[in-house]
């Protein structure tokens, strides 16, 4: 093939290849030899005469600006989200982004995204520009907006990644932080006691879909997520932030407030919500619980009815935990302070559940149920640490004789009290507004050990617990804790976080994250 030779089509695949900015660039420079069947030196000079280098892009005039903007530091809460270049704004979602910053008195950002898309129908230009609509809006800088949380705009993620914060962990040190894209993620960072958890987030997008007709560009535009990121500033020492996901017609709902925009009046409007359809709470392991996550968890139930309520670990087995059962120092410890009677933690797990009858209650068989069964199956109670667990070890292991508890002698404890409680078994599905609430997250596929980038690969939406750190890949959610942050085990940097998820009836989740006790700053 020769330069003169070339055909549109040509070029066209000459630029996707070239602008893949998610391969590195020697496997682009190998890709572009094999395509035109040159050396990669022959390769650069084809790419100069067609313009398509690095330098062939001029600096764009709103993007210069948007490298100045500033954040607004009388303003309490944020809204932040990010904008393709070159591509149009979902109107009707940034006209309902407009409205509810306008109710929650919010300082809008709109992280200024680069892509390059050779195929584009909307790019006429030698430099990027960002849509008019959000050009007040435009950020590309970086804002401390709380002493410990920060809004990187500076930091361009290509949007076809597929985990768009891998390696930036550590640009914040101990701070939480938001990063645009219109994937929407969630991680929580270990840190060490004493200080406030750490989270990364990322936005979603207020631009439509736009991306290259390739492997990558297709995979974006699946998960190319409308959504935006909350902070509220509550003091100098705490801060809320949460990010909340649109439908394709732009609409949301945060929280307490659904806004929908109104095609008779042309019109955004912000309406009360009174209900949601399912509350995924943090693992409960009552013993370890906080009150303090409990007691808000209840008052908001009370402004958010939930017509479906999933719990998770509702039993820690603290009492015969096999982690401990052979350290003597441990169990002297146990016995000094009563907290290895069965029978106490048995009847605490009980009556704390109280707190949620009247409620549509489903309870996902989890890992620390197992606690029990394990130590039934592996105990011998004339030989054990104390014999105060005697009476129960004798009752439990007749419930398993008799073959009554299929799923556990934790659910079916749970069901003589609360028959109106549904207990799952492991390979049960629980689907709710097209989200699998039945799995707890420590199982995964075909046996193995469970984890988040697992569960992102199953064909469907999917809400799990047992990390006690929350997360967000795509569609598979985990929620955190409903304990206290520190418990016996686990010591050193952690990256636990009260945590719940949520699920509103337009269908989209979304976590609610404490901060000492509580979650957000609006009523």
């Amino acid at each position: 093939m020769k330069f003169e030779e070339l055909t549109p089509e040509d070029v066209t695949e000459i630029s996707q290849i070239y602008w893949n900015k998610d391969l590195s660039w020697d496997t682009r420079m190998k890709e572009l030899s094999k395509f035109l069947n040159k050396s990669e030196r022959t390769v650069c000079k084809w790419l100069a005469k067609l313009g398509i280098t690095e330098s062939s892009v001029q600096e764009s005039p709103q993007l210069t600006k948007a490298r100045d903007r500033k954040f607004n530091k009388k303003k309490k809460r944020f809204i932040i989200t990010w904008a393709q270049n070159d591509t149009p704004a979902h109107e009707e979602f940034i006209s309902n982004i407009e409205k509810y910053a306008e109710y929650i008195n919010a300082d809008i950002h709109v992280i200024a995204g680069r892509y390059k898309n050779p195929t584009s129908v909307f790019s006429d230009k030698n430099y990027e520009t960002w849509s008019e609509r959000i050009e007040t809006y435009l950020d590309a800088n970086r804002h401390e907006v709380h002493k410990h949380m920060w809004i990187m705009s500076d930091i361009k993620i290509q949007p076809t990644s597929v985990d768009p914060m891998t390696g930036l962990q550590g640009m914040t040190g101990v701070n939480s932080c938001v990063f645009g894209s219109p994937r929407v993620h969630l991680e929580t960072i270990p840190v060490l006691e004493g200080n406030l958890p750490k989270m990364m987030m990322t936005t979603g997008a207020c631009t439509v879909s736009n991306y290259t007709d390739s492997k990558s560009g297709k995979k974006g535009e699946f998960h190319h997520t409308l959504g935006f990121v909350v902070i509220e500033i509550k003091d100098s020492n705490t801060f809320f932030a949460r990010q909340v996901t649109a439908t394709d017609d732009g609409n949301f709902t945060d929280l307490y407030n659904h806004v929908s925009y109104d095609e008779d009046s042309e019109c955004s409007k912000v309406y009360k919500v009174t209900s949601i359809a399912v509350a995924v709470l943090g693992d409960l392991h009552y013993g370890q619980h906080d009150p303090r996550v409990i007691s808000k968890t209840l008052d908001l139930f009370k402004k958010l009815a939930p017509d479906n309520v999933i719990l998770h670990d509702v039993f820690d087995g603290l009492s015969i935990n096999h982690h401990e059962i052979n350290d003597p120092f441990m169990q002297y410890r146990r016995e000094l302070d009563g907290s290895n009677s069965l029978r106490k933690e048995v009847d605490a797990m009980l009556t704390g559940l109280e707190d949620f009858k009247g409620y549509n209650v489903s309870i996902v068989r989890s890992n620390h149920d197992d606690f029990l069964d394990r130590w039934l199956k592996s105990t011998d109670w004339r030989k054990a640490s104390t014999l105060k667990n005697s009476l129960e070890y004798m009752e439990y292991s007749a419930i398993l004789l008799r073959g009554v508890a299929p799923n556990g002698v934790i659910p079916y404890l749970i069901n003589q009290k609360f028959p109106e409680f549904k207990t799952l078994g492991r390979s049960d599905s629980l689907v709710v507004n097209g989200w699998e609430l039945a799995q707890h997250g420590d199982v995964g596929s075909n046996g193995s050990r469970g984890s988040l980038l697992q569960f992102r690969k199953l064909n469907t939406k999917i809400i799990v617990g047992h990390y006690h750190s929350p997360g967000r890949r795509d569609g598979a959610l985990a929620v955190g804790t409903s304990t206290k942050l520190r418990v016996n085990y686990n010591v050193g940097p952690s990256g636990w976080l009260q945590s719940h998820v949520i699920i509103h009836h337009d269908g989209k989740a979304q976590h609610i994250n404490f901060i000492k006790g509580e979650f957000t700053t609006l009523a």
